[in-house]
């Protein structure tokens, strides 16, 4: 894939309108925007800085922030979910 195609595949899934994105952890799911044009100005923000855990906490919401902690999340589990994140919308890395 030329850097061209991959640049439009990454916009391309950027910008998918489908349905919400799943991330599992631990045998429970955890739902993401279908779309990164969908995330909150919060997890961007967070992103941008290199602030993972705000960034995280923003796009996955109060309840499902709530249910993470609930269930005894660690920062391997965080961790885990950044890579998600990455992997489902296409960037090299959380911190892109």
């Amino acid at each position: 894939m030329t850097e061209n195609n991959a640049m439009t595949a990454v916009r391309d899934e950027a910008t998918d309108t489908g349905e919400a994105k799943t991330l599992s952890l631990r045998g429970a799911d955890y739902s993401v925007p279908a779309s990164s044009d969908a995330w909150p100005l919060g997890a961007l923000e967070g992103f941008e800085e290199g602030r993972i855990v705000a960034a995280l906490r923003s796009l996955l919401g109060p309840e499902q922030w709530a249910r993470l902690k609930e269930e005894g999340a660690t920062l391997g589990d965080l961790n885990t979910l950044a890579e998600q994140i990455a992997g489902v919308y296409g960037f090299e890395s959380p911190g892109e």
